[in-house]
C-alpha cells in the first residue's frame, strides 16, 4: 500500500482487490492512472479514494505511468522544540529538493535544507520515511519521492530564503504555530507530524 499526494487529495495504492472499501477505483491501465491524476489536480478539495492498480507492486506500476523524481529535505528542530518552517507559494512547508545523481539521500537532504533556509550546523539524526505526491512540470506529470530526515540544528538565523525557489520566509515555529501553519500547508506535510 501507498500513499500518494495529488493537490490536496490523496490515492491509496494497492493490488488487494478483496477489501471491500468506499471511494475504491479501479484502474487496470496507465491512462486510466494518469486521467485519474489529472481529474484530481483540478480539484480544490480533498478526497481519499482507494486505488486498486492491476499489479502486484503498486509503485512498480506508477513509476511505469509517469516519471518519478527523487527529492530529500528535512525536518528541523532546535533545542527550543521549534521546527523550521518555509513560506513557499502562499503555503507552509519544509525544505526539500531534488536529489542530484552524485549524491546520496543524506547529503541532498542538508544541501536543500540549507541551500532553501541559509540555515548553518544541520546533523540528521535519522530517516522519518517517504511521501509521494504528484505535480505537473511542463505539462508532464510527475511523482515525487521525498525522503524525509529528522535534523537538528541551534542556528537562530538569520535566513536566507532561496527567492529563486519562490520562498520568501524562513522561521523557527513553536507548537501552536506549527498548529496553525500546518492549516495552510499540504496534506503530505501534515502526515510527516502525524507520525511524527
Amino acid at each position: 500500500m501507498y500513499e500518494v499526494f495529488v493537490n490536496n487529495s490523496l490515492l491509496i495504492l494497492e493490488s488487494d482487490r478483496s477489501l471491500p472499501r468506499k471511494n475504491r477505483v479501479p484502474i487496470n491501465t496507465k491512462k486510466e492512472l494518469k486521467k485519474l491524476f489529472e481529474e484530481l489536480g483540478s480539484k480544490k478539495k480533498s478526497v481519499t479514494y482507494f486505488v486498486e492498480v492491476a499489479d502486484a507492486n503498486p509503485l512498480k506500476f506508477l513509476t511505469s505511468a509517469i516519471k518519478e523524481v527523487v527529492a530529500a529535505g528535512g525536518l528541523v528542530r532546535n533545542s527550543k522544540g521549534q521546527v523550521l518552517f518555509i513560506y513557499r507559494n502562499d503555503k507552509w512547508d519544509l525544505p526539500k529538493g531534488k536529489r542530484e545523481s552524485s549524491e546520496s539521500l543524506e547529503e541532498a537532504a542538508l544541501r536543500e535544507v540549507m541551500e532553501e533556509t541559509g540555515i548553518g550546523s544541520l546533523d540528521i539524526q535519522y530517516k522519518l520515511g517517504k511521501t509521494y505526491h504528484i505535480f505537473k512540470r511542463k505539462g508532464e506529470m510527475r511523482l515525487k519521492t521525498t525522503h524525509w530526515y529528522e535534523m537538528t540544528s541551534d542556528d537562530l538565523g538569520p535566513f536566507s530564503p532561496q527567492l529563486e525557489e519562490g520562498i520568501t520566509d524562513v522561521v523557527w515555529l513553536n507548537q501552536e504555530q506549527q498548529e496553525v501553519a500546518l492549516r495552510n500547508s499540504y496534506r503530505n506535510i501534515r502526515q510527516l507530524f502525524v507520525t511524527d
